[in-house]
């Protein structure tokens, strides 16, 4: 970095007696000579008048005023002027005070006599002086007076002194030092140089700079270096001073000027020779020499950030222009945007670009001109709806957007902006660097833009909702042209949508190129504004189907993302390019896919799944099982029905397991109906080749069985028409048990079947269903138990049925091949055809109908002779018809009444039975039955006579409660005529009150009498 920082020029010319120091006083420029004189400047007058300070200083040559001989004893080495306090220190032979402007000495300090250097602190008014190896410190009261608060001593001479803080920097013969001037404790820095005498300056910062031969180092209060780096002067400095943000020094040959920002490069030589010394004051540096005085001023920073910026040094450009005046905020914004951009354009040629991006994302450099740089990315045609200005990346971060035509062509130079059609030339390795940086700005800054983007849409939304309130409730013209301007304005400046279109697609693009498949995918299944268009051909094109399924998703594009599936799994032939690496695609990614959309497009789904129905069956009734939202079963149900019938059942299954609610009653009872025509079709084919048998269970009859027995809603009615009349006898004990056909389960069981173990696991089964759903009694409050429900006490009787079916079986069988017949005919096909006869009849055919069912339903166990008159029909039928009595199955029915002694009536029991049972076969049935009743005789026996007295001792308790007593003595007085009670007839009151009887007799019949009737 090397430009014009400062501008010297000469203010005094030949002065009579050598410099040897020199102040600034207002405009007036003070210089101490060697002759102890004291000489007072001021600029040349213009027509007569003293120009003003601010404006001469800076070029016009000061001339001699007022010459003040004798001044000091000796030479001036050094002067300070305290402008606020209007006084002037010092040093000659000793430390003096004068004050301002009639130059009256105001302290002379002593003790200060043969002093070579002294320090200022104005924040805490303290002069340290320094003599040899002593110290001297002063307070100034503000009273022109300057009291001695104390003495120290330095461990040698001082050469060199600067504040720091609390303490005292101190350069000495061989080291630095620092000085707690409390306590006078000291502590080493490091060694001073072999060349230089010692050199400390103190920063505006609290920092110090300490010379060490041509170096310069950074310490801190405590003397710990801050800076890795240092300032390396040309040579040894004589003398530094500081003007922001440059150090100045004093050389031999020529004055240095140095940045203060590392790395503390050179910024100018000003050739001034044989300088004495340097000054810093307000208005710029101060450098004499033996005879002349130079006013180095520095070069406006406007005109330095313009040099610096024209010579590439951009970054020392950008750090002074934040050192602009705060009234020239316009300008720094736009000085700093120009800078910014052209920086920024230089680092991407350079092929910095992540720097550079960094520096066009603080710039006013709109995206699409930062995305156009990069010709590996398509911009979206939303782009062009993009205005060319006010579309900085600044405003989007909060900050105030500036154009650059708000400041004047001679305030800032020319930016070059960077040209979107001579794009560089990059190769393979350049564009994965560049598009990796530019993932990482575009990511940067998405929050912010999309956040405003869905601000502006839910502006939008909430517009276009008014406007159609104010529609349904009839707004007049008038009210209703605000909204319509409105949504104008809106319209007009809706770009946040389009920038985070453009940002959005050029992200996902990026991504891809660079292989950051996986950051593409996060990205597209969450909020985005990618647009389809751009982005298809670019996926389709690499392989990139996972992502472009993912873009179709969310922007709720099933059908295509849905085609694009069915190509990929089933056709993966007419696709422009394979997938890409690491992306496998089968019927699983279809099944993830439908999976969530539920009930959004049920045709859709349905249409879709017709691959997976067919060759991956399973999972398709599994997926169509699990939507969420689940699609209507009754649709699916239809969709099965057509396309494929045998997975039917499975859906109906599934559905059934795991949400029995969702499937009416008509899907119920029709998966029935498919069991049983599997079931009767796999029957057919069996009996075909010879190898059907009643006991053969197959998976789907199974099924059947299991669902028969289940709670499912079905017609048994419609399921038993379609059973044979020789075969499936367990599936007709079953619906016959789901019509309280009990006797004709039963007896397909026993008869038919000829398995008593399912005969009494079905009595059981409805002996536990009636005794769980209700209970056995219920007592009010007399303790006497009401009659039981007429159904619930029939349902009790099952085992007594089951028992009559063993014993009598010819009825028994007849009845069951009635029941046969009556359905035959019903199912005949004449029957059919005479239905409508019998509808011109209706009361008739009614009448006819309640008979027949009702003769189907009968079933009477009410009374023993009814049962003893059946069992003796029946023996007499038995005998008449030539049956054994080996067809009686007595074994079986003894061992029901042993098994189930509890559950049955055993009076009825053994009327049923038949007159030649030998009582030893009952002993296992009447043992533990005659036990129970002489139990539950005992036990009732016992509660009697524990409830009698009980009844007794709630007498006597009750009398004890009605026993009274009341105790008369001479003080006790009537209530009412308040004489003594004595031996007189008294009455009580409940409260325990006495009173006379015949007070009590006449109140009462006051009362009676005053009591209108």
């Amino acid at each position: 970095m090397v430009h014009n920082a400062f501008d010297a020029v000469q203010i005094v010319k030949e002065c009579p007696s050598r410099i040897e120091s020199v102040a600034l006083w207002g405009r007036r420029l003070l210089l101490g000579c060697m002759d102890g004189s004291l000489r007072s400047y001021q600029p040349q007058s213009v027509d007569g008048e003293d120009a003003d300070g601010a404006e001469t200083r800076s070029g016009t040559i000061y001339a001699l005023r007022n010459t003040m001989i004798g001044f000091a004893k000796k030479a001036v080495t050094a002067m300070d002027v305290l402008q606020s306090r209007k006084l002037l220190i010092s040093l000659s032979d000793a430390v003096t005070v004068h004050s301002l402007p009639d130059f009256e000495a105001v302290a002379y300090l002593s003790k200060t006599k043969g002093a070579t250097i002294y320090a200022w602190d104005e924040r805490r008014s303290l002069l340290a002086a320094a003599k040899l190896k002593r110290l001297f410190l002063y307070r100034f009261d503000g009273n022109r007076d300057f009291a001695e608060v104390k003495e120290l001593s330095a461990p040698d001479a001082v050469k060199s002194m600067a504040w720091c803080g609390d303490s005292l920097c101190l350069g000495i013969r061989r080291e630095y030092i620092i000085m707690n001037i409390n306590s006078g404790v000291t502590f080493e820095i490091f060694p001073c140089g072999r060349i230089a005498a010692p050199l400390a300056v103190s920063l505006p910062n609290g920092e110090l700079l300490l010379g060490k031969d041509n170096i310069g180092v950074f310490v801190d209060q405590n003397g710990k270096v801050t800076h890795q780096g240092f300032i390396s002067w040309s040579e040894a400095p004589a003398t530094v001073v500081i003007d922001l943000p440059y150090a100045v020094a004093r050389l031999i040959r020529f004055i240095e000027v140095r940045s203060l920002r590392e790395p503390f490069g050179l910024v100018q030589m000003v050739p001034l020779r044989d300088i004495q010394l340097l000054l810093s004051t307000d208005e710029g540096i101060l450098a004499a020499s033996e005879t002349s005085v130079f006013h180095l001023r520095q070069v406006s920073i406007g005109v330095q950030v313009v040099q610096l910026a024209a010579s590439g040094n951009f970054d020392d450009a950008l750090a002074l222009c934040k050192m602009l005046p705060p009234e020239d905020a316009a300008l720094r914004s736009a000085k700093e945007d120009s800078i910014h951009i052209r920086y920024g354009q230089f680092l991407f040629n350079q092929g910095q670009y992540a720097d550079a991006l960094q520096h066009f994302g603080v710039s006013s450099l709109h995206l699409r001109a930062i995305v156009s740089m990069f010709s590996s990315i398509t911009l979206p045609p939303a782009a062009s709806n993009l205005p060319e200005d006010n579309l900085g990346l600044e405003s989007l971060n909060g900050q105030s957007d500036l154009s650059l035509n708000q400041v004047t062509s001679e305030q800032l130079d020319e930016t070059t902006l960077p040209d979107q059609e001579e794009k560089v030339t990059m190769d393979a390795k350049q564009r994965a660097i560049a598009l990796s940086a530019l993932t990482g700005f575009l990511m940067a800054r998405r929050g912010a833009v999309v956040e405003k983007a869905e601000a502006e849409d839910t502006d939008a939304a909430v517009a276009a909702m008014v406007e159609v309130v104010q529609a349904k409730r009839g707004s007049n013209v008038k009210r209703s042209k605000p909204a319509e301007k409105s949504l104008d304005c809106t319209g007009r400046t809706r770009h946040s949508r389009e920038l985070a279109t453009v940002l959005d697609t050029a992200l996902v693009q990026a991504y891809l190129l660079t292989d950051q498949c996986a950051s593409a995918l996060q990205l597209l299944k969450g909020p985005n504004y990618c647009d389809v268009t751009t982005c298809k051909d670019m996926m389709m094109n690499g392989g990139h189907f996972a992502e472009l399924i993912e873009l179709y998703k969310y922007n709720r594009m099933h059908q295509e993302a849905l085609q694009l599936l069915n190509r990929i799994v089933g056709n993966s032939d007419t696709l422009e390019a394979s997938p890409h690496e690491n992306q496998q695609f089968g019927f699983e990614a279809l099944v993830e896919y439908l999976k969530p959309l539920g009930g959004q497009d049920s045709e859709l789904i349905l249409e879709h799944s017709n691959w997976l129905l067919k060759n991956f069956p399973e999972q398709a009734v599994i997926l169509l099982g699990s939507m969420d939202p689940p699609i209507s079963p009754n649709l699916v149900s239809s969709h099965l029905k057509e396309h494929a019938p045998s997975l039917q059942s499975m859906y109906l299954e599934q559905m059934l397991k795991h949400d029995a609610k969702s499937l009416s009653s008509e899907l119920q009872n029709e998966l029935v109906q498919l069991y049983l025509s599997q079931v009767l079709e796999e029957r057919s084919e069996l009996q075909a080749l010879g190898k059907w048998e009643e006991r053969q269970y197959t998976e789907t009859r199974k099924k059947l069985l299991s669902a028969l027995d289940s709670n499912i809603a079905y017609n048994a009615e419609v399921v038993l028409r379609r059973l044979p009349m020789n075969g499936l006898y367990e599936e007709r004990a079953l619906l016959l048990g789901k019509m309280k056909q009990h006797q004709l389960a039963l007896t397909l069981y026993a008869h038919k079947l000829h398995e008593p173990e399912l005969a009494l696991e079905y009595c059981d089964r409805i002996y536990s269903i009636n005794t769980s759903g209700s209970s056995n009694k219920s007592l009010t409050f007399s303790g006497r138990s009401t009659p039981q429900n007429p159904v619930d006490q029939a349902v009790k009787d099952i085992y007594l049925i089951l028992l009559e079916v063993y014993l009598k079986p010819q009825a028994s069988i007849r009845e069951f091949d009635r029941s046969i017949a009556s359905l035959a005919v019903a199912r005949s096909p004449a029957n059919q055809k005479v239905g409508p006869a019998h509808k011109v009849k209706g009361h008739v055919a009614k009448k006819i109908a309640q008979i027949e069912g009702a003769d189907d339903r009968r079933q009477n166990f009410s009374s023993p002779d009814s049962a003893a008159d059946s069992a003796r029909s029946d023996n007499d039928e038995a005998s008449d018809a030539g049956i054994s009595v080996k067809d009686v199955m007595l074994k079986e029915a003894l061992e029901l009444l042993t098994r189930r002694w509890d559950c049955v009536d055993g009076a009825r029991a053994l009327q049923t039975l038949r007159p030649d049972t030998k009582l030893q076969d009952l002993l296992p049935f009447l043992a533990p039955l005659l036990k129970r009743s002489s139990e539950v005789h005992r036990n009732a026996s016992v509660i009697k006579s524990l409830r009698r007295g009980e009844n007794v001792q709630v007498r006597e308790e009750l009398l004890q409660c009605r026993k009274r007593v009341v105790k008369i003595t001479s003080d006790r007085t009537c209530f009412i005529c308040h004489k003594r009670i004595g031996t007189s007839v008294f009455a009580v009151y409940p409260s325990g009150t006495l009173v006379h009887f015949v007070c009590y007799r006449d109140q009462n019949a006051k009362l009676s009498l005053s009591t209108p009737t």
